[in-house]
């Protein structure tokens, strides 16, 4: 099925949207996430779903503190996509790409629990299902046909993948700091 893409994408075009789906997966949080925090009353009473609020809370929980923590993120995947396309056409530098990848359904995975331990909508919910989740088995997909991902370099990607979270965590404190 995913054959049928070929005809309409190339690896190139999956590298250079990489940021754009990013954007618009983020402005669903940015737009959403101050209502979402206003409803807490409605959510469920749970260990897994306080935890969450507070987590929110500390990291940002404001439209303006997510603008900035987008940013800094963006930048990131911005200077990741630049450098993956320069650098893919000799067959090298997916690496950080795959890594930041791998976040995108680890991101995508964190929306579908949380709606779920919510029971409700939970900010960023609807572009994990119809943007992030696609783009990224899409991406998989034709790395693997164009021979540039393995298991090394899946295993390779994960602990870099790990790293990431903390660089995109500053994005965080950024927005805090300067958006009180």
């Amino acid at each position: 099925m995913l054959e049928a893409l070929h005809q309409f994408l190339d690896l190139k075009t999956l590298i250079w949207l990489f940021p754009i789906i990013f954007i618009f997966h983020d402005l669903e949080e940015i737009i959403t996430i101050e209502s979402s925090m206003a409803a807490r009353d409605n959510y469920p009473k749970t260990n897994f779903v306080e935890r969450t609020l507070k987590m929110r809370e500390n990291l940002g929980s404001t439209a303006a503190q997510l603008a900035v923590s987008a940013s800094w993120i963006l930048l990131f995947i911005s200077f990741t996509t630049v450098m993956t396309a320069h650098i893919s056409p000799n067959g090298g530098g997916f690496l950080l790409f795959t890594a930041i990848l791998n976040l995108f359904v680890l991101q995508a995975f964190m929306h579908i629990v949380q709606t779920i331990m919510f029971r409700a909508y939970t900010p960023g919910i609807l572009t994990s299902l119809f943007l992030l989740i696609p783009y990224c088995l899409v991406t998989y997909s034709f790395l693997v046909d164009y021979g540039h991902l393995d298991w090394h370099l899946i295993f390779t990607s994960l602990p870099i993948s790990l790293i990431m979270i903390l660089v995109f965590l500053v994005g965080n404190l950024l927005g805090r700091y300067f958006i009180r």
